[in-house]
């Protein structure tokens, strides 16, 4: 059952922003909450808290902010973008002094915030219990030229579906939805999507469907 007002809120980096977009061309939040509501066939609040840069510990500390945890608590719908600020300071270390030891670092960093985030998440959510949706979407990556990058990408998103144990999580598959794709999908900075890009990862997102999941405060959530 839909709440009474239902209300999406988007979470996340500049992806959630929509950078790399154009002011007349929708981002992937416009686009999913479009797809909401055509689904739901009614009108459905949106909330946005999102800065461009942000890496996953400044989006896990967002989730401490009053109107941030007011949201959440009455959200029937949350999407996360996070994660690629974090490769991104970690890769230009890595191609400057070629120590590896930061990208280990910032994949461990990442997943653990994540794990936070939805804890937060559905502990902040637990005081208002209505059925919820949650989607995280994985990373794709701005620097697929560089072959090692890749390979730390697939193992980081294969790791980051260890996020589906929990009630209501589903994470998207971006990387694959833009592999071999990326010259078409990326905007002229070469890391944020252009707005077809933001189509193709409103469209991988809605794939997975719009089923909200029955909240329960008696369940474990580990």
């Amino acid at each position: 059952m839909l709440n009474e007002r239902p209300l999406y809120v988007a979470l996340g980096d500049s992806l959630t922003v929509g950078v790399g977009s154009t002011l007349f061309q929708p981002n992937f939040v416009k686009l999913f909450h479009h797809d909401l509501e055509v689904y739901y066939q009614t009108p459905i609040e949106r909330r946005v808290f999102a800065k461009n840069g942000a890496t996953t510990a400044a989006i896990l500390q967002s989730l401490s902010r009053p109107e941030v945890m007011e949201a959440v608590q009455n959200a029937n719908f949350i999407t996360l973008t996070g994660g690629g600020n974090d490769f991104l300071k970690a890769g230009k270390v890595w191609l400057k002094t070629g120590d590896f030891s930061v990208v280990l670092q910032a994949t461990q960093q990442s997943l653990s915030h994540f794990d936070q985030m939805i804890n937060q998440i559905i502990t902040i959510h637990s005081n208002r219990p209505i059925p919820l949706m949650i989607r995280v979407l994985n990373l794709y990556n701005p620097l697929f030229y560089i072959p090692e990058t890749n390979r730390w990408l697939e193992n980081y998103n294969q790791r980051l579906l260890s996020l589906e144990r929990y009630p209501a999580v589903q994470v998207a598959d971006i990387y694959h939805a833009f592999s071999g794709h990326e010259s078409q999908l990326l905007s002229f900075d070469h890391i944020h999507p252009n707005p077809i890009g933001y189509r193709v990862m409103a469209q991988a997102t809605a794939a997975l469907g719009f089923e909200l999941t029955p909240f329960q405060t008696s369940t474990t959530f580990n």
